[in-house]
């Protein structure tokens, strides 16, 4: 299933549904392709995101500590001791509003099934096209996926430690 969202014509750092302009949103990558990864990564820190990349999942899970994300990147095939989904379920535990799109390269009816139970905000099938990722993240960060909520944990932390 690809991931179909109205396009608004504003960019993903615009923070749909966010605070000041000034915080961007942060963004997990978790892929075990470095390839794969780093183009992620370059193309959604030019779009002036926040990103942090992760191999594995658990690697992932100890970066969220202190990077808070607001949404999940998850390729659903990872080749290591969890999967996409597992990850996210992992990090939603801890970030109760997290966003948490999954990328995957093999759609099928008993992965949305699962997806659905967890809360999934929305699939990417891969190959996919860069602006049908910015539009997946700016639906999710708006809080038009699944799972429901307008803000991500970073979001709320940042709202309620002036500091940060």
């Amino acid at each position: 299933m690809t991931m179909h969202t109205p396009s608004s014509g504003a960019s993903v750092a615009d923070g749909a549904g966010r605070g000041p302009a000034s915080e961007r949103p942060r963004i997990l990558i978790v892929d075990d392709e470095p390839t794969y990864r780093e183009y992620l990564e370059r193309f959604l820190s030019r779009d002036g995101l926040e990103v942090r990349t992760a191999e594995t999942g658990a690697e992932a899970i100890a970066l969220s500590r202190d990077f808070a994300p607001d949404l999940l990147l998850a390729d659903w095939m990872l080749r290591c001791e969890m999967h996409g989904i597992e990850v996210g379920e992992a990090l939603r535990n801890r970030w109760p509003g997290l966003r948490i799109l999954l990328m995957t390269g093999f759609p099928t009816a008993d992965l949305e099934a699962e997806a659905a139970r967890v809360g999934i905000d929305g699939f990417l099938e891969k190959p996919f096209a860069l602006d049908d990722l910015s539009r997946a993240i700016t639906a999710a960060l708006a809080g038009r996926g699944a799972g429901g909520g307008t803000a991500g944990p970073a979001t709320a932390a940042r709202a309620e430690d002036p500091a940060r």
